[in-house]
């Protein structure tokens, strides 16, 4: 019987969890990586199963890093009331990060919430990051990476964890009608990328016309996160593992024209639509701030 975390992270990312597998069995795991998406218990649930895949997916292991009682796996998160992780538990951490697995091939440490690290608890963290004491696993967690410290995000491989109970949807819409929204995101896209001003009239003109509902502009948005995602790993992973790969030769002509911390914050700036949605603005006018952050954040 699966442990209660593989059964929710199989249901909510089906998808990555297979991409992660291979990268098991074929030994090309990094070593940092920064989950971000919304739902902080099934992200963690899905860090779990990678570190149970990790030290050996038995019944005893299960229930070990289910207790947080597994020696090779530590999993860290903001303390009640407390909202943030504060540099003492990072440095609590200290004796694991600089010695070695004592039953796994490698030693997992699990960071939730990470975009509250205060800047002294980075400050620690990256110490490790940067001087591994030997085969760590490092996974972070986040709802929104705009929130995540630059020094702390620009050394993590990022992934964006969309989940299937929402995208399962994408089956119920019209193939023609997902094709030429598409395309109509890759052309305004483009256009922001470029830092031209007719993206502003894209919004309006071409966009907006094609996002009927609630389930059309969540998928519509969930794309642009799966795009802004492939300018930044562009070049660090396959290229068969980009969301879009028919878009490498926009991906190579951004990475030629911007370096990357100006491809972050761009990146950045579409993620920050996260927390918008919370507020009572309409999708236009979050497209169209959007539209003049991303082109801002490129000039810098």
């Amino acid at each position: 019987m699966l442990p209660n975390f593989a059964t929710i992270a199989q249901k909510n990312y089906p998808t990555q969890l297979a991409h992660f597998n291979d990268l098991l069995q074929q030994d090309k795991l990094s070593h940092l990586y920064l989950f971000v998406g919304p739902s902080q218990s099934a992200k963690l649930a899905f860090s779990r199963y990678i570190a149970w895949q990790v030290v050996h997916p038995d019944e005893r292991n299960a229930l070990r890093i289910t207790e947080n009682e597994h020696p090779d796996v530590h999993i860290t998160a903001p303390i009640p009331p407390a909202t943030s992780l504060k540099v003492a538990q990072i440095r609590d951490l200290t004796p694991e990060f600089v010695t070695t697995a004592t039953e796994s091939p490698r030693k997992i440490f699990i960071l939730d919430a990470v975009e509250t690290l205060t800047a002294s608890a980075a400050n620690s963290l990256l110490k490790f990051i940067e001087e591994p004491a030997g085969p760590q696993l490092i996974m972070m967690l986040t709802e929104n990476m705009s929130d995540v410290l630059p020094t702390i995000r620009s050394r993590a491989q990022v992934v964006q964890l969309a989940s299937a109970i929402t995208s399962d949807d994408d089956g119920l819409m019209d193939d023609d009608w997902q094709k030429q929204t598409q395309l109509v995101l890759f052309k305004w896209f483009e256009l922001m990328m470029q830092r031209r001003i007719e993206a502003f009239a894209f919004v309006q003109t071409k966009i907006i016309g094609q996002l009927n509902d609630t389930k059309q502009q969540q998928l519509f948005l969930n794309w642009l996160h799966e795009l802004a995602r492939d300018t930044i790993v562009y070049g660090q992973i396959p290229d068969e593992r980009l969301a879009f790969p028919n878009l490498i030769g926009l991906y190579k002509t951004l990475r030629q024209r911007y370096d990357m911390y100006r491809l972050v914050k761009a990146s950045d700036e579409v993620f920050a639509d996260d927390k918008l949605r919370k507020v009572n603005l309409s999708l236009q006018t979050r497209l169209e701030k959007m539209t003049l952050d991303v082109i801002i954040a490129l000039g810098e």
